[in-house]
């Protein structure tokens, strides 16, 4: 038996607003003319699709995966939906001190303007 381990981005969850938001990041990244010659779409649907006015056919994603090796939209589900409580927590936790210092350099730079 196989244990799947999985690695999350930080913040990938956070970064996108869904599903559609994460995949138009990876398509325009890759460049739309590119992705949609390589999921066999015509460019402009594939446009329409990204920005909301027609269906996202999530077969489209799972060939963009397959022929980008880029798991990142199977990775925002995963950051979404599979982490528990205790680990969203965790990760808060570890994110407090670089803002801590982060506002501490933004206060200390108002005084001085």
């Amino acid at each position: 038996m196989h244990q799947l381990n999985l690695t999350f981005e930080p913040g990938l969850a956070q970064r996108h607003r869904d599903m559609r938001e994460c995949f138009a990041s990876c398509v325009y990244a890759r460049g739309l003319g590119r992705v949609a010659s390589a999921i066999d779409a015509q460019p402009s649907n594939l446009s329409a699709m990204l920005s909301g006015e027609r269906n996202l056919d999530p077969g489209l994603i799972e060939r963009y995966m397959r022929e980008f090796g880029d798991a990142t939209p199977a990775l925002y589900w995963a950051a979404r939906y599979l982490q528990d409580a205790n680990t969203r927590q965790q990760q808060a936790m570890a994110a407090l001190p670089g803002l801590v210092d982060q506002l501490n350099r933004l206060m200390a730079e108002a005084r001085t303007a």
